[in-house]
């Protein structure tokens, strides 16, 4: 029949939709049929939106791991200050700076400060001694350490008026400065800027892989004093300087002719052993390996002699002294010769002995005399009047523009709105 179906769909219509309503319901929503706000209503489940995601926890460490933190970061601060202390007496400022600096920031400890301008005024870094004494000043307690600070400060403030600024500047920058005493290490490194007391000083800058630069400057009190220094790279080389015996001799130095002799001033060669060659006509010649050392002068002595014999006067005079020595002992000969049919206790046979003694005598006198010319002429080394040179063994100095290279430097010293500038190139 139609009923019953119509009947049984109704039923499972009435069974669906019951736990909906069931849900929706106050009385069912809470055990008990107790009231609830609607807000408290479970609302239907949606998409939950994307989050960050969360934090790390924080470490949070017991007192006792703070306790031993605390006194690990003591401990080294008290080595660090321990170190800058010797460094300090040793006369060592410039690292002695650096520890006190680590020590300040692990315990903020206001000595640490003090120290620093201490270290400051020891290297006469006058501005940076006042920053940090102000520094320390700004939470010292009353007493005779702050008195001493505030004298300190004052000094250092005196000494800026009294000095004048020195001003380093170098392409490329970072060059270490030494200044008068460079036993006392590196004061400062470019861009460097200090106050000096005016009057000479020296000046030392220097850079790994570039040439020192050495510098006497005039610091004046009127205005500040500033170099504009260009750093030239290290090179491996020396300088070659032949010096010759004789003028227009052929220079070859490891096969390449190099100029005529006499040189004006060094060559510059690689560091190391070259060959050396120089030659003329007519002289002997020179052919001798030297070694060239780094940033020196290495001065070749040629010296080379006519090699065809010329003889002077010597020669001459010494054969001519020869043929009269070897007359007169010949007449000596011959005086003997004749005395011996003389009755030895008549005149003439005295004439005769004394005669042949003169003969010897004389004869061996010139013999010596004329055979000594010859060999002194002989071994005697020979060089031309026309051809000596005049400038042999004179001093020889290293060029501040490194000999023949093609480099040229310079320096000036102008007068402009930042005060007296003083540029030089290396």
């Amino acid at each position: 029949m139609a009923y019953p179906a119509r009947l049984l769909v109704g039923l499972s219509a009435i069974l669906v939709g019951l736990p909906a309503i069931l849900a929706t319901s106050p009385a069912w929503a809470q055990p008990g049929g107790e009231d609830v706000p609607p807000a408290a209503v479970a609302p239907a489940p949606v998409a939950a939106p994307s989050m960050p995601a969360a934090a790390p926890p924080r470490v949070v460490l017991t007192p006792e791991a703070e306790a031993q933190l605390s006194a690990a970061d003591k401990a080294r601060a008290d080595g660090l200050r321990r170190e800058a202390t010797d460094l300090f007496s040793n006369g060592r400022y410039k690292e002695a700076i650096e520890k006190f600096r680590q020590a300040f920031e692990i315990n903020q400890d206001l000595e640490m400060l003090y120290s620093i301008a201490v270290s400051y005024q020891n290297l006469e870094a006058w501005q940076e001694c006042v920053n940090f004494m102000e520094r320390y000043l700004e939470k010292a307690s009353v007493g005779p350490k702050r008195d001493r600070a505030e004298n300190t400060r004052k000094s250092c403030e005196a000494r800026i008026e009294r000095d004048q600024q020195l001003i380093i500047e170098t392409d490329p920058p970072g060059a270490r400065v030494f200044i008068d005493d460079r036993a006392r290490g590196v004061v400062g490194t470019t861009p460097f800027r200090n106050y000096m007391r005016p009057g000479a000083h020296k000046v030392w800058i220097e850079l790994d892989g570039h040439e020192v630069v050495t510098q006497d400057i005039e610091v004046q009190k009127a205005e500040p004093f500033r170099m504009n220094v260009s750093l030239r790279r290290e090179r491996n080389a020396g300088w070659l300087f032949v010096d010759s015996t004789v003028i227009q001799a052929r220079v070859y130095i490891d096969g390449k002719n190099v100029g005529l002799t006499p040189f004006k001033q060094p060559l510059t060669f690689g560091a190391g052993l070259h060959q050396v060659v120089v030659e003329r006509d007519g002289y002997t010649r020179y052919n001798q390996q030297v070694n060239v050392d780094k940033g020196r002068v290495k001065v070749v002595d040629a010296y080379i002699v006519r090699s065809d014999g010329a003889n002077s006067w010597r020669t001459p005079v010494g054969w001519t002294l020869n043929v009269l020595g070897v007359l007169s002992i010949g007449g000596g000969i011959t005086a003997w010769q004749l005395s011996e049919d003389k009755f030895n206790d008549t005149q003439e046979f005295k004439d005769l002995a004394l005669y042949e003694k003169l003969g010897y005598g004389i004869g061996g006198g010139l013999l010596a005399a004329g055979t000594a010319l010859v060999i002194w002429d002989a071994a005697r080394d020979v060089v031309l009047d026309e051809h000596k040179n005049p400038d042999y063994q004179k001093p020889v100095q290293a060029p501040k523009d490194g000999g023949a290279s093609p480099d040229t430097d310079g320096f000036g010293l102008r007068v402009g709105p930042g005060g007296l500038t003083f540029s030089m190139s290396f």
